[in-house]
């Protein structure tokens, strides 16, 4: 198969998943969605900075359980206060188990074993949980648009980089990144964070700069996020985090920008709710 056509067919399962979890899954739906992409997430992470996960096969099943448990608390809540009760002893036990664990384990680099697991569950787990929080929070149509965002990013940022790229942004990190290339997304991101109140205001609410403002951020912290993924990729000797995504390579290579966009959003939407 043709690999543009492959690429094509593979963002557009992707982009059909997210959109079809968050408008017709409800709260459940879209934290399966959470939860499968933390599943493929923690595993190219660990893959990447521990190597071959066979010799790590305890630690990695507990870091999953922890990981995993983490993205499922939005919809746990629903349960009421016995639900968290029983969240909260769940983690506090995986979390001592892990790191009784790593006694046992004979490692040369004990410390550094158990911080990257610790890291796979606080750079990818705890965003997409916090997305499901969003999501619970804002509504779907505002944790979709924050998706909506990011791919206009990705877009104009490739569109106008192509096009007219003359400067690095990061060439350490990301050679092709431009600063044309990163005002072309975050032109597109203002668009989208202006029209879309507008287009459905029933739906979003404050003022419509609110969302303007949420587009600057989606466009910082886009970037941030796949530079940091890059980083770790350099680090590691890799092109991609994974080959999961026929023609995009794998989980963290899609939802990098979302792990960082994520927590910021969160913090934006909450603060500009008590003004608008």
């Amino acid at each position: 198969m043709n690999k543009l056509l492959l690429r094509t067919l593979t963002g557009v399962i992707y982009v059909a998943l997210i959109v079809a979890g968050l408008l017709w899954g409800g709260t459940t739906g879209f934290s399966l969605i959470c939860t499968l992409f933390a599943l493929l997430g923690i595993t190219e992470f660990l893959k990447m900075t521990k190597g071959d996960l066979k010799n790590h096969r305890a630690t990695y099943v507990a870091d999953l359980a922890i990981g995993l448990s983490i993205v499922d608390f939005p919809a746990l809540t629903q349960g009421g206060l016995d639900s968290i009760i029983i969240f909260a002893l769940e983690i506090s036990s995986l979390i001592l188990l892990r790191g009784v664990m790593q006694l046992y384990i004979r490692s040369e680099r004990p410390a550094t074993d158990i911080a990257l697991s610790f890291l796979s569950i606080l750079y990818v787990a705890v965003p997409l949980m916090l997305a499901g929080v969003i999501n619970e929070a804002e509504g779907p149509l505002t944790m979709l648009l924050i998706f909506i965002m990011i791919w206009l990013n990705d877009t104009g940022a490739f569109l106008v980089g192509s096009a007219i790229g003359r400067h690095r942004l990061f060439e350490r990190l990301s050679p092709k990144k431009s600063w044309e290339g990163f005002f072309g997304g975050l032109l597109f991101c203002l668009i989208a964070g202006y029209l879309a109140p507008i287009l459905s205001a029933d739906d979003f609410a404050g003022y419509p700069m609110r969302y303007v403002g949420l587009g600057v951020l989606v466009c910082v912290f886009s970037t941030w996020g796949d530079l940091f993924e890059s980083m770790i990729k350099r680090a590691a000797g890799v092109k991609d985090s994974g080959n999961i995504l026929p023609g995009h390579g794998g989980m963290l290579d899609r939802i990098d920008s979302i792990l960082f966009v994520v927590p910021a959003s969160l913090v934006y939407l909450a603060l500009t709710s008590f003004f608008c």
